[in-house]
């Protein structure tokens, strides 16, 4: 009887030991509500939801930079890209400095997205 107590408390602890140990686990990064943006924007395109997305997406590279952390991957090219659709070139260049400094492997796509508002200069 004992042996078969010992086994259902394993069954039981073990689980919650390893729930408990991943959700003490750092979130590695942050994203505010960009989800929940990018959505609204796609179902409701308007100047109003993509400022709300834009909006969002700025509050993500602030945060992620006071907190010393890693912007999450796409998030200032992405920012970049709506930059330079609304003709803001110089700033939208910056952004995409900042996507390849923390994204290396982002490279390839972030030289089209230059070689692009290079070509609407001339």
């Amino acid at each position: 009887m004992r042996k078969g107590k010992l086994l259902l408390t394993g069954v039981v602890v073990l689980p919650l030991l390893f729930t408990m140990g991943c959700a003490a686990k750092p979130k590695m990064y942050y994203w505010e509500n960009y989800s929940q943006s990018l959505y609204d924007f796609k179902k409701n395109p308007s100047d109003k939801t993509l400022l709300e997305h834009k909006q969002a997406l700025l509050k993500v590279i602030e945060v992620s930079q006071q907190h010393q952390t890693r912007v999450p991957p796409g998030v200032c090219c992405e920012y970049a890209y709506i930059l330079m659709k609304e003709g803001n070139n110089k700033e939208a260049m910056k952004y995409l400095a900042m996507e390849e400094q923390a994204y290396p492997e982002s490279r390839p796509f972030v030289v089209r997205l230059k070689n692009k508002i290079d070509a609407q200069k001339k």
